[in-house]
């Protein structure tokens, strides 16, 4: 085997990557759970969709938020992906803030026939995401890889992402 001539993309992926990618989809993974469980409601039973809405902005803001500090913690897994890594680490980052920021508003809002516009509202006022593809762009990127593709694939924490279209 000639190493020297091989790239970092060669090597088996390593135990603090795999780290990287868990953190990845664990910012992503409870929102889109709580997402899931939003749109099983009957919009007919305003109650129970405040309930489910409250838990999405709650898990989103609670996951984003340590998604942010595990990256931070364990940085690019390569070289090649400081960008990806950066882009992705600011999106988590104002995601946390927004979704932190919507939570006691929308807890505040009553649970009528206007609840789901006016939680829309609501996140809308505090998003401060300036850039939202940059999800999607961090998925496509380690999509790329096959060892990140990998990765993504074996992950029990990227379980909680199959078909939702990232």
């Amino acid at each position: 085997m000639l190493t020297a001539c091989g790239s970092d993309a060669d090597k088996p992926i390593t135990d603090a990557q795999r780290q990287w990618v868990d953190a990845v989809c664990g910012g992503v993974a409870p929102g889109a759970k709580a997402g899931a469980e939003l749109r099983k409601q009957d919009p007919a039973d305003p109650a129970a969709v405040k309930t489910a809405y409250v838990g999405l902005v709650t898990s989103n803001a609670t996951a984003f938020a340590d998604a942010e500090k595990k990256l931070k913690d364990l940085g690019a897994p390569e070289s090649d992906l400081d960008g990806v890594h950066e882009r992705f680490v600011k999106f988590v980052e104002e995601s946390a803030k927004s979704y932190e920021a919507a939570q006691a508003p929308v807890q505040a809002l009553a649970p009528d026939a206007q609840f789901w516009e006016n939680a829309e509202k609501v996140l809308a006022d505090t998003n401060v995401v300036t850039t939202p593809e940059d999800l999607r762009a961090t998925f496509q990127e380690l999509e790329k890889r096959p060892k990140y593709a990998d990765a993504l694939g074996r992950s029990q924490t990227c379980d909680g992402l199959r078909g939702t279209g990232l």
